[in-house]
């Protein structure tokens, strides 16, 4: 029977998401938006369940993002390949497909090589703590990804870790959980291996808590979500810190209301492959015109996107430039 719910609810994600029609032309035929975000692919990457975590192959021609249901208590990896015939409709990846374990927060590295993501398996997981994670990673094998393994002990500790964002160098950034406090860590990539991780500076490691930093490819920036800044606008905010090699890193600078708001759900952040486009998660609700709820436009809100669940926008980039021109770095005490 537990085999037969696994099915159930692998067949059903997917079906969720099929829409029987072909789109065509990059970002799944949408049109570009502008300095606010936008609803990203609405019907297609967000659907009305819970939505977060994208990430592209370097030609654009893959997207690959996380979809959750019972506040992650079923978590996996879906993508949509653009091909002659049009992209195609989302379908979970290969190896995010049992149901006993959660996969989330895709990451493919800037040379497409590698595809990294956090996952639960093989570790002992309980129904009150299901988020004992690790990273893995899977290679780029011709046109497919190859059989997923998880990172070493250099990286992958006692402690649950998640959130890998990797720089055009192979330096590592990710986020590690202790004693219920999250912390940014970084992993120098240097002969094909990744060194001891070091814990970031105050600039980095703010507020009350923070996780889930995504670094720019060039490693000049890090946006980073946070809570419990002076200067948020409710719950959780993005902030941004610019790394300069004398100065080190920028103290951390609220990202503004064209991407922040109260909501809770501001957690996850990505790039386009050639930088110009912002990709956020975050969460609002739209009536879309229904002024009565009905049981039927009950089921019409909740299959809808901005229902309450997260949801995927995007925006154009080009305003951290502005931002840059307002870093503040802390001065060193040079003594």
């Amino acid at each position: 029977m537990k085999h037969l719910l696994i099915l159930v609810l692998i067949v059903s994600l997917s079906a969720c998401c099929t829409k029987n029609t072909k789109v065509t032309g990059p970002y799944l035929g949408q049109e570009l938006p502008g300095n606010s975000g936008q609803l990203f692919a609405p019907g297609i990457i967000n659907d009305g369940i819970a939505t977060r975590d994208i990430t592209f192959t370097p030609d654009g021609k893959e997207i690959y993002f996380g979809k959750n249901i019972g506040n992650s208590s079923f978590s996996t990896i879906l993508f949509c390949k653009q091909t002659e015939n049009g992209w195609t409709d989302p379908e979970v990846v290969s190896f995010a497909q049992n149901a006993e374990y959660i996969f989330i927060e895709p990451f493919i590295s800037p040379d497409g090589s590698k595809l990294f993501f956090v996952s639960n398996m093989g570790n002992e997981i309980t129904d009150a703590n299901r988020f004992v994670t690790d990273i893995w990673t899977a290679d780029r094998i011709n046109d497919a990804w190859g059989t997923p393994y998880k990172l070493d002990t250099t990286i992958n500790s006692t402690y649950p870790e998640f959130y890998p964002s990797v720089a055009e160098n192979g330096n590592l950034y990710f986020t590690r959980e202790i004693n219920q406090q999250n912390f940014i860590y970084k992993s120098e990539y240097r002969n094909g291996k990744y060194e001891k991780p070091v814990l970031l500076p105050k600039e980095v490691n703010c507020g009350r808590a923070r996780f889930n930093t995504t670094i720019a490819k060039d490693e000049s920036f890090m946006i980073i979500p946070c809570i419990g800044m002076p200067d948020s606008y409710g719950g959780t905010d993005y902030y941004i810190s610019f790394f300069d090699q004398v100065k080190g890193w920028s103290e951390a600078k609220n990202m503004g209301d064209q991407i922040n708001t109260p909501t809770t759900h501001q957690y996850s952040a990505g790039f386009s492959p050639d930088g110009n486009f912002l990709f956020f998660m975050s969460s609002g609700t739209n009536l879309n015109g229904i002024k009565s709820l009905t049981y039927e436009n009950l089921q019409l809100l909740h299959n809808s996107p901005e229902n309450g669940n997260s949801n995927i926008y995007w925006m154009k980039a080009d305003f951290i430039e502005d931002l840059k021109k307002q870093a503040i770095f802390t001065e060193k005490d040079t003594k």
